[in-house]
Parts: structure tokens; C-alpha cells; sequence
């Protein structure tokens, strides 16, 4: 989503119990079954709102006002994003659902207000408990954002410094956007100092002007994932190659909820590059041999390779401004190392950028597409996870031999 703006069946044995008069027991000390923790993903060209969408992964999330069993629904289409953490879905979405989600207040009495900057744009609604089910999971009274598409006021638009906001579903590309990136919290400690408030959380009377106000974790946009029963230390995206190198219309994957929690998410005994995160959730990258390093991240939210070379960008057709290499396709390689003072081992990646005038006409994946984005930053978006299984380990949260923060594939 950062250049754009910013499921698994249980494998367990199960156990059977003989049935006399058509009645069933289960011991009092029987293992439970696991937890359903495998959800799919799929990459299309996005809701009814939002179509001619390219490497958008989507997934169904439902969800519930706090406490009730009825006033709830299943999301479509929102966005997976492994570079941001928390939910966020679009205020007349949840409307049209008959899903009302009451804000939070401060102490103050005033209304919880997010803004939030991705690559594209700025989100800007209130902030509001929700319960969330994932597959077989549910994590109990989420804060979550709420877009607001009905019409931010300038008082809002001033206090998020922005001009236009991408709330509404056809800027945003989704129906929501689900972050299950490598932190809990999408803010942290850095917005919990009373001494220090950042322009992130605002307490907005009815009337008047948004003030800038730390908020406690508890009360912070959340990843859902964290606040599991189990299965809370990370995911896998497990996505499979294209079919065609041109585009495929269509790709369906899994997301699978925790690392080596279960028998369908054990980590693999060899071959297993893990790259540590540090406090902004970056490792770092190298390109095509240059010394620079970049901070770095595997971005799903991210449509594309993106980074900053002295590639031709297309300047005609459907994919203006992504890099249109005269010779293609262009081979090219990035050299992914731990954060500074970290140790582990680096690991480099070959990849190739096509010409996207090229890519077939109603496809909405592509693997060969990159553009300029990045710029001081290396992403690697969608296309690195065609092929591959992507382990995110959050932090502070133990997976095998490994800690949190985290990316492996």
C-alpha cells in the first residue's frame, strides 16, 4: 500500500470417540482440537468500488460490535498489509453492513481521531473497539480505525496535514486494510510520552480544533494477531507462483496465524533466511551492488519492487511512473543483511523488471513490476511473495529459536 498510496487446513490428527446411542463423551482430560488458523488470500482486481487493482492481497475479516453476537459481518476485500500494523475499514462499509462501531473517548471526553501516512496518502477517522475473527481466531475488544469517507472537516484535514485523505474505498483500493506487520502496536512507547505527543492520535470535541494526545498501548490501533488466545506470535503468507509471467488474472494463497505453534506452521529445518527488524521495523537492503544501505521491509501492502535507480519510468499506457527498462526484462539482484549491530547472516535475491505495457490486459498479479517509490527506502512488495512462504515474527513474541521482530522466507 505504500506505493500504491503506503490458510491452511489443520493438518492435527484428529481424535475420534466412539458413540453409543447415537450420544458422544470426550474425556475430561482430551486434548482440544487446534485452532482453525488458516484464512485464504486472494489477489483480483479489487471491490466493486475499487476495480483495476494490481498485486492487491485480500482477505475476508469478520468482525462484530465489542460484546455483540449480532451486530456483526464479514468483511470482503480488505487489504493485507505486512508493513503496517492494526485494522482500519471504511466507515459506509461497515454502514452497509449494519455494523456500527462506537468511538472511543479521552479522559477529556473527546473523541479518539487517528491519522495515519502511508506512501500514498493519509487515513484519518476515529478509533473504536471491535471484536475480530480471522479463520478459527478471535481477538476480543480491538482497537480499531474507522475510515471516515462521510466527509473529514478542516479541522481534521489540519491536524493530519493533509490535503486529501484516501478513506473512501475506491483511493483506498480495499474495503479495509488489515495490518499484521511486525508490531503490536502502530505507534508504541513513542506515543505514550506524555512529554512528547506526535501528530498520530487526537482527542476532537464535537466542535473546534483536534489536539494532538498520547495514547496508552491498550488503547493504541492493534494488531489483531497479538491479541490471540494462541497462535499470536507471527504469521506465514504462503503464496504460489504465477502461472503466467505476463499476469495472471487472479491468485488464490493462505495466511496461516502463528509460527511454529502448530503442526501446519512449523518452521523449516534448513534453508531458512530470517533477517532481524529493529525499532522502525526495517532490516536492510543493498541494490544491484551498490554500498548504500536501505532500510528495508517485505511489504505486501506494496504492489511493487520498490526503490530508487536510474531506470526509465513509463511514460504512456496504464502503469505511468512504474520503470519501463529499454532492454527487458532487466535482471537485477538486491543483497538483504540484519540492521546495523545485528547479527545473522545476508542473502541475496535476483529478480527481474519487465515492461508492464507488456503484462496482460485484465491480470490483476504480476511478478516483474517495480518502480521508483522507494526512493531512500527498499520495499519488497507483492511480487516478492509470488513462490515463496513470508514468516513475520512480531515482536517480543518467540517463535522456535527466533524473537520478534522479524521476516524470514
Amino acid at each position: 500500500m505504500r506505493s500504491t498510496l503506503q490458510l491452511v487446513v489443520i493438518s492435527a490428527a484428529t481424535l475420534l470417540w466412539g458413540c453409543v446411542g447415537n450420544k458422544s463423551s470426550t474425556p475430561a482430560n482430551a486434548t482440544p482440537p487446534p485452532t482453525l488458523n488458516t484464512m485464504a488470500i486472494t489477489v483480483d482486481s479489487g471491490p466493486t468500488a475499487a476495480t483495476g487493482q494490481v498485486n492487491h492481497a485480500y482477505v475476508t475479516v469478520r468482525v462484530c460490535a465489542s460484546g455483540s453476537t449480532t451486530q456483526c459481518a464479514n468483511i470482503d476485500h480488505v487489504q493485507l498489509d505486512t508493513g503496517s500494523w492494526g485494522l482500519r475499514l471504511v466507515r459506509s462499509v461497515l454502514t452497509a453492513a449494519s455494523v456500527t462501531l462506537t468511538a472511543e473517548t479521552d479522559t477529556q471526553g473527546r473523541t479518539i481521531e487517528e491519522c495515519v501516512h502511508f506512501g500514498g496518502g493519509q487515513t484519518w477517522g476515529p478509533v473504536a473497539l471491535a471484536d475480530v475473527t480471522l479463520a478459527g481466531e478471535v481477538a476480543a475488544k480491538v482497537p480499531v480505525q474507522v475510515l471516515d469517507d462521510s466527509g473529514a472537516g478542516a479541522a481534521a484535514l489540519a491536524a493530519c496535514g493533509a490535503t486529501a485523505l484516501i478513506n473512501d474505498v475506491a483511493s483506498l483500493g480495499a474495503n479495509g486494510l488489515l495490518g499484521v506487520g511486525v508490531f503490536a502496536q502502530d505507534c508504541g512507547t513513542a506515543c505514550t510520552n506524555a512529554a512528547t505527543p506526535l501528530p498520530t492520535y487526537f482527542g476532537c470535541p464535537a466542535a473546534g480544533v483536534c489536539i494532538a494526545e498520547n495514547v496508552a498501548l491498550t488503547a493504541q490501533v492493534t494488531n489483531p494477531v497479538a491479541m490471540f488466545a494462541a497462535d499470536n506470535n507471527g504469521i506465514i503468507v504462503n503464496m504460489p507462483n504465477l502461472i503466467n509471467a505476463n499476469g495472471d488474472v487472479s491468485v488464490q494463497g493462505e495466511l496461516i496465524f502463528g509460527i511454529a505453534t502448530q503442526t501446519d506452521n512449523a518452521l523449516p529445518v534448513s534453508g531458512l533466511t530470517v533477517l532481524a527488524a529493529d525499532a522502525a521495523g526495517d532490516f536492510r537492503a543493498t541494490y544491484n551492488g551498490a554500498t548504500t544501505l536501505l532500510p528495508a521491509l517485505i511489504d505486501s501492502g506494496t504492489d511493487a519492487y520498490s526503490f530508487n535507480a536510474t531506470i526509465n519510468p513509463c511514460v504512456t499506457g496504464s502503469f505511468i511512473g512504474y520503470y519501463c527498462p529499454a532492454v527487458a526484462p532487466l535482471d537485477v539482484y538486491a543483497v538483504n543483511s540484519p540492521p546495523p549491530g545485528v547479527s545473522g547472516l545476508s542473502n541475496t535475491v535476483h529478480f527481474a523488471i519487465a515492461d508492464p505495457n507488456t503484462f496482460v490486459a485484465n491480470a490483476s498479479a504480476f511478478m516483474s513490476l517495480a518502480n521508483g517509490g522507494g526512493s531512500t527506502r527498499f520495499s519488497w512488495g507483492m511480487p516478492f511473495f509470488y513462490g515463496r512462504k513470508i514468516y513475520i515474527g512480531i515482536n517480543q513474541q518467540v517463535a522456535g529459536t527466533y524473537t520478534g521482530p522479524f521476516y524470514a522466507y
